[in-house]
């Protein structure tokens, strides 16, 4: 598990000096280590205590903004100003602390939207699927209208993984994780770089699972 160090904002020098000195196409990577860093040396500590509902939802915004950033989807065709589709089915609570959390934020240079989806409505080109549906039927059925598709699937129930959802988040001791099913990641065309593997609590592979 991520080890959880308090925040000290004057600690943040160091990795804005590791930013600027990584220049032209080499900035992505260097972003994507630093970041690493900051997942590792909790960085987010500051919301990830998760005792209450509010706290998780706010958790969960702002590690999947984090986590966009190790995520790469296959190339799209489209206008070059498309933008990036962040999709609520269910409950729409953490849809709203979401489009906060994210309403600044790019993919690939792409601006962020977050729509909710009302019962039974298309997934109008999501790249992301956040599922906060209590119920198990229905939820199995929009894992099934994605099948074959390029999303990231994402919820916090418990079996998620497991019913073939891509990412899973969880609260353990009051801290936020989150577990990766690589298949169904696979399957969807969706490639997760290793290094936000190795901070996941759990991580379904072809062979089984690893992690607790």
């Amino acid at each position: 598990m991520p080890p959880n160090y308090p925040v000290n904002e004057e600690d943040g020098d160091s990795v804005t000096k590791a930013t600027t000195q990584v220049g032209g196409r080499g900035y992505a990577r260097g972003r994507r280590a630093v970041l690493v860093l900051a997942l590792l040396h909790g960085i987010l500590s500051g919301v990830l205590d998760c005792q209450t509902s509010s706290q998780m939802s706010h958790a969960e915004a702002v590690y999947l903004r984090k986590i966009l950033v190790f995520v790469q989807w296959p190339p799209r065709p489209g206008i070059p100003n498309e933008v990036f589709r962040v999709c609520v089915a269910g409950r729409y609570g953490i849809g709203f602390v979401l489009a906060e959390e994210l309403r600044a934020s790019t993919v690939d240079g792409q601006k962020i939207d977050v729509r909710m989806l009302p019962k039974d409505q298309g997934l109008m080109n999501c790249q992301v699927l956040f599922i906060s549906e209590p119920d198990v039927k229905q939820r199995a059925k929009l894992l099934e209208s994605v099948k074959g598709t390029h999303v990231l699937t994402v919820a916090d129930d418990k079996g998620f993984l497991e019913a073939g959802g891509i990412l899973e988040f969880s609260s353990v001791g009051n801290v936020m994780q989150f577990a990766v099913n690589l298949p169904a990641a696979k399957s969807a065309g969706l490639k997760i770089d290793a290094r936000l593997l190795s901070l996941a609590r759990r991580v379904v592979t072809e062979k089984g699972a690893t992690g607790s």
